[in-house]
């Protein structure tokens, strides 16, 4: 049969092969992620106005809106009123 020394021996190399396994797991990463560095996040452009820029006033009145204080038709109404200036 084998003599076996110490535990240290196994010990040692349990803890090589775990940092080992993570140095190889994080280059992977790395590595891949040198490689694709735009994958996985989507597009970063902001998406295109439609339509004139919104004024502070037809922000407010869209607040006034989403608060319940005016209806659509009064939205509507004051938002042509508003682009006509």
């Amino acid at each position: 049969m084998m003599d076996w020394v110490d535990g240290e021996t196994s010990l040692m190399m349990i803890v090589v092969m775990v940092v080992l396994t993570i140095l190889l797991v994080v280059g992977l990463v790395v590595g891949i992620n040198a490689l694709y560095p735009s994958a996985g996040q989507g597009d970063r452009t902001p998406p295109a106005q439609i339509g004139p820029p919104r004024t502070a006033a037809e922000e407010e009145l869209e607040l006034r809106y989403a608060r319940g204080e005016i209806d659509a038709e009064t939205l509507a109404r004051q938002r042509a009123v508003l682009r006509q200036r």
